[in-house]
């Protein structure tokens, strides 16, 4: 069985593909590390969607917590996938505890769950076991050993023993063409520990923290990879990202947008803003919401989604050519610039686009700042910023664009989504 991709976009760009013998980190602080060992499970999931086996190894952390998270943090389908990899034996599931922790009687009927010695040769002598398992059970699955917070364990033991027994795990994946992914916690023990830990592994992941405008924002960056030649492209260039149920997505760059935003920005003794040498006004995103919302009720839904929609275009229109006259820009850069300054202006946020503009036909997934204001609707609201993008790509084409908006965040969807279509 051969398993080329994990199914997370910034992975798979930036590892290149997965291989028998490959070890992967994940390394965060404490304030990111639920998002490390997210990323990790996510990763596992896809994984056993794939057809492969997963051996998972958790300190003092009960199975049913794992069910409980894996129901509140994935969807529906990636919780059966779960459940179907459970009863089929192909998760096994090691929780580590301390003797005086440990209960005489299992707390799960699963022969896949089980307690063990938080001892790091019984620690490995059970991972062995349960590969020798699956390899009689399922001759030729794939199989993921994750381990759950590496850094828990050197508090338990001295950190040259867990490194010695990480290494050891590494060198064992190479050499059985299994695939090995640890998470680890930077903050509870010397740089010396994870400059190690880094070395020992083929590919590594951070996630940090970073105060911004008094602001707190995560980031994660890429610290080794066996992409030799893109390697320079990729090493520490931070991005931020964003959890859907199934999905890790990364974000470009905001700060230099807002920057420039903020450069290009005046105030007047008349009491007039102005942005990019057009004049703005600030106000509050219920505003906005009110006069949605009235508009619907005066004249109904059907005409509310034409009058929203041509008014939309309009700004959107105009919001092309603030950006194309001060920035000096056109085509599908002026697009992706506007994007950023809506998003600067407090609009949202674009996460995905799939498509091309060349081709005639978009995909957009994003952040609604109207749909998060406007509370709960059982139909997409965010018929306006469906003309916005209609008329932006009117200005960066010089042609007419159809939109609609196909998920909405007010509808109960994780994402606003938006499908475009060249007239």
């Amino acid at each position: 069985m051969k398993i080329r991709e994990a199914g997370i976009d910034y992975i798979d760009k930036t590892l290149g593909r997965l291989y028998n013998g490959l070890s992967m980190l994940m390394v965060s602080d404490s304030f990111s590390m639920n998002d490390a060992d997210r990323l990790a499970a996510l990763f596992a999931l896809n994984f056993l969607e794939k057809g492969g086996a997963v051996i998972s190894v958790h300190t003092n952390l009960p199975f049913n917590i794992i069910q409980k998270q894996v129901e509140k943090n994935y969807s529906h389908g990636k919780n059966e996938v779960f459940q179907k990899a459970v009863t089929e034996g192909r998760f096994h599931f090691l929780s580590l505890v301390s003797s005086e922790n440990r209960i005489n009687t299992s707390y799960n009927v699963l022969k896949s769950v089980r307690e063990i010695a938080n001892d790091p040769n019984r620690i490995v002598y059970e991972i062995n076991d349960v590969k020798n398992r699956i390899r009689q059970d399922f001759p030729d699955t794939l199989i993921l050993v994750t381990y759950t917070n590496i850094s828990s364990s050197i508090i338990d033991f001295d950190s040259r023993t867990v490194l010695k027994m990480i290494r050891r795990l590494v060198l064992d994946a190479k050499r059985e063409g299994y695939i090995f992914l640890g998470t680890a916690n930077r903050d509870v023990h010397e740089s010396t520990v994870t400059n190690t830990l880094n070395h020992i592994v083929d590919y590594a992941m951070n996630f940090s923290l970073e105060t911004i405008y008094d602001q707190k924002h995560t980031y994660v960056y890429v610290s080794k990879t066996p992409l030799l030649k893109e390697a320079h492209k990729i090493l520490n260039q931070r991005v931020a990202y964003h959890f859907s149920s199934d999905n890790f997505i990364t974000l470009f760059p905001l700060y230099p947008s807002f920057d420039e935003l903020k450069e290009s920005m005046s105030f007047n003794e008349w009491g007039q803003i102005s942005v990019l040498g057009w004049n703005h006004i600030i106000t509050p995103i219920q505003t906005l919401t009110i006069f949605l919302d009235s508009v619907e009720k005066l004249f109904g839904h059907e005409k509310n989604q034409e009058i929203l929609f041509d008014l939309g275009r309009k700004v959107g229109v105009g919001a092309a050519r603030l950006v194309e006259s001060g920035l000096q820009i056109s085509d599908e850069k002026l697009f992706l610039e506007v994007l950023k300054y809506n998003t600067a202006a407090g609009w949202g946020r674009l996460l995905s686009t799939e498509g091309s503009i060349d081709g005639g036909k978009l995909k957009i997934a994003g952040i609604s700042t109207v749909a998060l204001s406007y509370g709960r609707s059982d139909h997409p609201v965010c018929t306006f910023i469906a003309g916005g993008l209609a008329g932006i790509l009117k200005v960066a084409t010089k042609k007419d664009w159809s939109a609609r908006e196909t998920k909405c965040i007010a509808m109960g969807n994780e994402l606003c989504e938006f499908e475009l279509e060249l007239k």
